[in-house]
């Protein structure tokens, strides 16, 4: 089962989605079902969804707001917007909070479908993903799958853009769909030190950190990297590992 509430302000298409949930998703239980953002703040916040579907236009407060609201209480569920509107305005703010989905008023009930489906999916991986860090083994998104990797896998991972790179043992490296601090996050593991704002090294394969020339050497049974890091942080690793 999984769980969801349903934030719309207008009762024709709350009762119409709350139809067709119960109609062609029975595995979907709805928590509740609000009518302004206020009020959906503090029940979702009693209740942690795994799905919320959202209509945009809420009375008072939008729902923007309470996206932002939820965002500093901790993980946000799985967001899927419904609206009326079409304007691109809108789409952009739903990729902003990594929405789901984003369906247009009246829910045509394939689409819906199909929505609901990617996020019972972004659910399962962020239990695998949950599972896998507890044993210091990570899952990284990529564009079109998932990126596998141990604490051993890892020599250093580097921010590009709003993305990331990740250099592997066997000399391999992938571009992540992940932001650096959202990674940083997830690495559990003491073996992990950020190197400046762009960087983060596996220090277990440190071999030199050099003060004048402001780099840092790893090494590998494959390969040696020698990667810039500002001075000050070079000197802030040195007394950590010394």
């Amino acid at each position: 089962m999984y769980t969801c509430i349903i934030v719309e302000d207008e009762e024709l298409p709350r009762l119409s989605l709350k139809s067709k949930l119960e109609t062609y998703h029975p595995d979907i239980e709805i928590l509740a079902m609000c009518e302004d953002a206020e009020s959906a703040l503090e029940c979702i916040l009693r209740n942690r969804p795994q799905i919320l579907f959202l209509d945009i236009q809420l009375p008072g407060q939008n729902s923007i707001w309470l996206l932002e609201q939820l965002q500093q209480t901790g993980k946000l569920p799985r967001i899927i917007f419904t609206t009326a509107y079409t304007d691109p305005e809108y789409l952009l703010k739903a990729i902003r909070f990594s929405a789901t989905d984003y369906l247009n008023k009246p829910i045509n009930i394939v689409e819906l479908a199909q929505a609901i489906e990617k996020a019972k999916k972004r659910i399962q991986e962020e239990k695998e993903i949950k599972h896998a860090s507890q044993k210091n083994i990570y899952s990284f998104r990529m564009l079109n799958s998932r990126l596998i990797a141990s604490e051993e896998d890892i020599v250093y991972i580097e921010a590009d853009g709003n993305y990331a790179q990740i250099q592997l043992l066997h000399d391999k490296k992938e571009l992540i769909f992940e932001r650096l601090g959202d990674i940083e996050k997830r690495l559990n593991s003491p073996a992990f030190i950020r190197a400046g704002r762009s960087l983060i090294i596996n220090k277990n394969y440190i071999r030199k950190l050099n003060s004048k020339t402001s780099t840092c050497s790893l090494v590998t049974p494959n390969a040696s990297y020698h990667l810039p890091i500002p001075k000050g942080v070079c000197d802030t690793l040195k007394a950590q590992l010394s």
